[in-house]
């Protein structure tokens, strides 16, 4: 039998009932507590879970690197453009190939070359190339023009000064027949590096074959853009002035760029 439940404001059935289903004999607004409660619990998390969720959708992606550009071609600037389509096989002997540029241009008569010890390099055209072994860096090379006299030699210093290296050479070379020097000095360097050169005549050159005539010379050793130093050295004949050594060495210098490294053509003066 089903009764008014007046405390409860609700019909309620016999007494077996209530006591059977405990559930409903809980004190009313006990019940309206808990479900007070238990919807504020349920907002709760739902606002944490939104928060959490637009946190996740707006985290940034993980950090990429950016991809890195290969290393330059040896001896190739962004002022040249590598040759492609020649099939001519023209080029020195041992190693050395033209570079063709496009602006500017070594003086005329000269020609800019990529050595294969990865050097960049300007001579006067057609010359030929020697090279021997070294106890440090790169092999000695040697470019002699087809006289047999004017000569240009490359090579990396084991000195850490530029300076020091050539006033250790000249010991050796003032004990050359004849020699007579000129000066030993520091220079200004194209790179802005450190400079040195020594300047001198001699009747004879270690390992060179007498001519009878003296032999001018300009040994000149600096610090690179790479870092490392290296000799250049410009030999020719004392009889016919020395104004074209000196063209060779300035020459040879300005175009001259280290291995693996990128360097900007000279500028045209």
């Amino acid at each position: 039998m089903r009764v008014f439940d007046t405390e409860r404001q609700e019909w309620a059935g016999s007494r077996s009932e209530r006591l059977f289903d405990a559930e409903r004999n809980l004190d009313l607004p006990r019940r309206r507590t808990v479900l007070r409660y238990t919807a504020v619990v349920l907002a709760v998390c739902g606002v944490s879970f939104g928060v959490w969720a637009l946190g996740w959708k707006d985290e940034p992606e993980p950090y990429r690197p950016p991809a890195q550009e290969g290393p330059a071609e040896p001896g190739v600037t962004a002022e040249e453009t590598p040759a492609t389509g020649d099939t001519s096989g023209t080029g020195t002997s041992d190693g050395a190939t033209p570079a063709v540029s496009a602006s500017p241009t070594p003086p005329a008569g000269y020609e800019v070359l990529d050595d294969s010890e990865g050097f960049r390099i300007a001579l006067p055209s057609g010359w030929a190339r020697d090279s021997q072994s070294s106890q440090y860096g790169i092999d000695v090379v040697d470019y002699r023009g087809p006289d047999g006299v004017r000569r240009v030699q490359v090579f990396q210093l084991m000195e850490t000064s530029p300076h020091a290296s050539v006033v250790e050479a000249q010991k050796a070379q003032s004990k050359l027949d004849g020699y007579r020097k000129i000066h030993i000095q520091y220079v200004a360097d194209p790179s802005g590096g450190e400079a040195a050169e020594h300047e001198y005549t001699a009747d004879e050159l270690s390992g060179e074959v007498g001519t009878g005539a003296p032999f001018h010379v300009i040994d000149y050793r600096f610090e690179a853009q790479d870092g490392e130093r290296y000799a250049l050295i410009a030999y020719g004949a004392e009889d016919d002035g020395r104004e074209d050594e000196r063209e060779l060495l300035d020459t040879a210098r300005a175009w001259f760029c280290p291995p693996s490294t990128r360097c900007e053509a000279p500028q045209a003066s």
